[in-house]
């Protein structure tokens, strides 16, 4: 099974968004659409804090060393 990337679940957090903007769409449609992206964003956060987190030792690798 392939894991999702960050590209992935944000496309699906921007799908999720853009339908629950429509008048068709049910409330409860609306509620498991946000109930998605709030997992989506979860995720998209965790990646990007653990990129964060590589770039702060990164750079503090580099003013150990200068």
């Amino acid at each position: 099974m392939k894991e999702k990337t960050f590209t992935e679940a944000f496309s699906n957090l921007q799908e999720a968004v853009s339908k629950i903007g429509l008048q068709a769409t049910t409330l409860e449609e609306s509620l498991k659409l946000f109930d998605q992206g709030i997992k989506e964003a979860e995720f998209c956060k965790k990646i990007l804090d653990d990129a964060d987190q590589h770039i702060s030792i990164y750079e503090e690798g580099i003013k150990n060393d200068a």
